[in-house]
């Protein structure tokens, strides 16, 4: 009888006690569930977590309701007190991009980098807790600009020439500043998107013996779907902070990525300006080495293999 009432008196004792956050079972939002929120909510739902996750249209609320537990409308620019649920995360991705098409580009990534981002920020700022808060921001390798086809990393200065990437970089710096003592904040800048009806060497291999209207000497960078959850997947398990690319090892230009494609398929080679068509240009060779030293690895680290 003694060890019962020992038992009991433990059992108190322990319900006094701080509970341990476990790794999985989090709640955690998704602001902007697009090709790569869907993705990573799918992932999310088979590992026990509740999400809430939005959308800026009343048609995805019903299909989202399958894998969210809490699907809900958000349009940046115009929403007002939407985001009350970020009080109640462990973490949060934000996945935004612009869907609009009434305004020019420029407009357009103004709302939603400038007056989404500030909406956020306030949310997380009014945080009426000390919990640990998670937050991994999905920017751009865009940022970098025209590197004359040179290596670059995290370091390198970037470029803002063009008003788009001001926009970013802008945006960039709002989240950075986010960083707190109970809020670690991960920027995980992304090449070009590839993956499930996204199939980029086939749409490039449709250009064999034609001539491709942009500049083939140009080097842009890639990363295919799967790889973006797994690194917002490592970056969430790591709690990591800090700014990092996300792309895989192709450094390819343009050019060279449809001569061997074309090569390994058999087919007449596509041909490709060498001069630019427009003046947003990222052209440089992403290095992927910082995350790939915390223990990174990509499943899918060429986009020739696929």
């Amino acid at each position: 009888m003694t060890f019962s009432a020992d038992l009991a008196s433990l059992r108190q004792r322990l319900a006094t006690l701080e509970k341990p956050i476990l790794p999985s079972g989090e709640h955690r939002g998704i602001l902007g569930c697009g090709y790569v929120g869907q993705a990573v909510a799918r992932a999310w739902k088979d590992e026990g977590h509740e999400i809430t996750a939005t959308t800026t249209t009343s048609e995805k609320l019903n299909e989202m309701a399958k894998y969210i537990s809490n699907p809900c409308l958000f349009e940046a620019g115009t929403s007002r007190d939407q985001l009350g649920f970020v009080q109640d995360l462990d973490g949060i991705l934000v996945s935004i991009a612009p869907t609009r098409s009434s305004k020019s580009g420029v407009e357009l990534y103004q709302d939603v980098f400038f007056e989404g981002i500030k909406d956020l920020s306030k949310e997380i700022q009014n945080r009426q807790t000390t919990r640990p808060f998670q937050l991994i921001y999905l920017s751009s390798c865009g940022v970098y600009g025209d590197q004359g086809g040179a290596l670059t990393n995290e370091a390198t200065e970037l470029s803002s020439p063009h008003p788009v990437n001001q926009v970013l970089i802008e945006a960039e710096e709002r989240v950075r500043s986010l960083q707190s003592a109970n809020v670690k904040v991960c920027i995980l800048r992304l090449g070009g998107i590839y993956g499930p009806a996204r199939d980029i060497p086939s749409m490039l291999l449709s250009a064999a013996g034609s001539l491709i209207q942009r500049n083939g000497l140009n080097v842009p960078c890639w990363i295919h779907r799967d790889d973006i959850v797994k690194g917002i997947n490592f970056a969430f398990s790591q709690n990591l902070s800090g700014t990092f690319n996300l792309v895989n090892d192709t450094q390819l230009s343009g050019q060279e990525l449809t001569d061997r494609l074309c090569e390994q398929a058999g087919l007449p080679l596509a041909k490709w300006l060498t001069i630019n068509t427009n003046d947003r240009v990222l052209n440089a060779r992403e290095c992927n080495s910082k995350i790939k030293e915390l223990g990174f690895r990509f499943s899918r680290p060429c986009l020739l293999s696929q």
